[in-house]
């Protein structure tokens, strides 16, 4: 339930606190760059001003049941504050990356900015000087008590925009997100495969029973090149070390990804390729149409994130499953691709920040969590009592998510380690490997160059 801005607790939480001298030191720009106007010397308030109409845009790349649950939460907020209007700007997810820059320092930039972690969207972001600091924020509404130790880790950078994992906050994640095995139930009764598998050579082992029943074992639509990135993650989570992969990502010195585990990880999936486990047209199919091939029923298998399974739920009606990709060997902790959801951040040049962190609270709050878990994503707050029906993918998801969590194996994004590992080095690499073009050896050279050369110029 939301609170309005007379009522006698919002009244006595308001407060006003000092800018942080971390804030302004945010303001900070790289030599030569101009400073955009900002209004984060400005005293804070949680209350909700009401009587003047007050309009806030928000831009975001959620699609289907996640962007359905955005949709609901704005209505709510309007509901509560009649004179706030906050209008959402959807853009793809493909697109919105390259173009979330350009977009924030534009003369119309969005109030609300869903900015990717790391050296992903929110690095360059804050290295411009376009995303505010939300520690006072953080203080006031008390985000610190809402998540486990370590978690808002994810949302920091030192002011200069360069170090990831520390210094200030810049954003709040609405849930957690996961990678794991969606699997088509009527097709592994159909085989005879037993879904609850100890390790991953059983897993191999129902591939290849797919494959000689004529089945697609993993279906996969890889045009855009980020998913099968998932893939490879979700593999280097079983056969590397999840602390030394964070690691990696965090740019901490002396990390390297040439490891014994990343290689047997892509020679895996090289071999998942040569045996023909994999769709062969993954490189000319666009990751919804690759989704919407798996709901219809051409493939066993899909590995991808919790995002996709709103939709599965729907439109498969009780015929879809999830499991974590199994270890190496059985009993081994779970681990997989999972951390925070891309992050929500306020623009520098909003006129009107309080009242946007007044709704970035809200969609943090345990007052959200309902429509949040309708719309797909993964309860991040502590103690989180949420549950899901049985029979569906989303209990899958929910399982997988608090099994991950409670063995600390969240191995994080690989391509946020810098601002051109995703779309100008991992990516395309995957896309060579899945297309018989590159070697383990090769992706492991070229990764570790791009984090490497990031790393000398910082």
């Amino acid at each position: 339930m939301l609170e309005s801005a007379h009522s006698p607790r919002r009244m006595w939480l308001a407060v006003i606190v000092g800018v942080a001298a971390s804030a302004l030191a945010a303001c900070s720009l790289t030599p030569g760059a101009n400073a955009p106007e900002t209004r984060e010397n400005q005293p804070i308030s949680t209350v909700v001003p009401d009587g003047e109409p007050i309009s806030l845009t928000l831009t975001h790349f959620e699609a289907d049941g996640t962007g359905e649950a955005i949709t609901r939460l704005i209505e709510a907020f309007e509901a509560a504050h009649p004179n706030v209007t906050i209008e959402p700007r959807y853009s793809a997810f493909a697109d919105y990356g390259k173009n979330v820059k350009l977009v924030m320092s534009s003369n119309d930039p969005p109030d609300i900015a869903q900015v990717g972690q790391a050296h992903v969207m929110m690095g360059p972001l804050v290295q411009a000087g376009l995303l505010r600091p939300l520690d006072d924020y953080a203080q006031a509404y008390g985000w610190a008590d809402r998540f486990s130790p370590g978690l808002l880790d994810q949302l920091r950078f030192t002011p200069d925009g360069m170090t990831f994992g520390q210094g200030d906050l810049y954003g709040a994640s609405l849930g957690g997100n996961l990678v794991g095995v969606y699997y088509n139930r009527e097709k592994l009764t159909r085989l005879g495969i037993d879904p609850a598998m100890p390790d991953l050579a059983t897993f191999v082992a129902a591939l290849e029973a797919a494959k000689a029943a004529g089945e697609v074992p993993i279906q996969l639509g890889n045009l855009e090149g980020w998913p099968g990135n998932h893939l490879l993650t979700d593999l280097i989570a079983q056969y590397d070390d999840v602390e030394a992969i964070r690691s990696w990502i965090y740019g901490e010195p002396g990390a390297t990804l040439d490891r014994p585990g990343v290689k047997q990880a892509a020679s895996t999936l090289q071999s998942w390729v040569d045996a023909g486990y994999i769709t062969p047209s993954a490189n000319g199919t666009a990751y919804e149409d690759g989704t919407t091939k798996f709901i219809n029923g051409e493939g066993v298998f899909m590995i991808t994130g919790n995002w996709a399974q709103a939709r599965i739920d729907e439109e498969m009606a009780g015929n879809a499953g999830f499991m974590l990709l199994p270890p190496v060997s059985a009993g081994d902790p779970a681990r997989a691709t999972a951390a925070l959801t891309s992050p929500f951040g306020i623009s520098t040049r909003t006129e009107h920040p309080d009242v946007a962190a007044a709704f970035i609270n809200f969609m943090i709050s345990a007052d959200a969590a309902p429509e949040l878990l309708a719309g797909g994503y993964l309860p991040a707050l502590r103690d989180s009592a949420a549950t899901a029906p049985a029979g569906t993918a989303q209990e899958g998801t929910l399982a997988g998510w608090q099994q991950v969590a409670a063995a600390d194996g969240q191995a994080l994004y690989v391509d946020w380690a810098t601002p051109s590992m995703g779309d100008d080095t991992l990516f395309p690499e995957v896309q060579r490997l899945l297309g018989g073009e590159q070697t383990a050896e090769g992706l492991i050279a070229a990764v570790q160059a791009d984090w490497a050369e990031f790393q000398a110029d910082k």
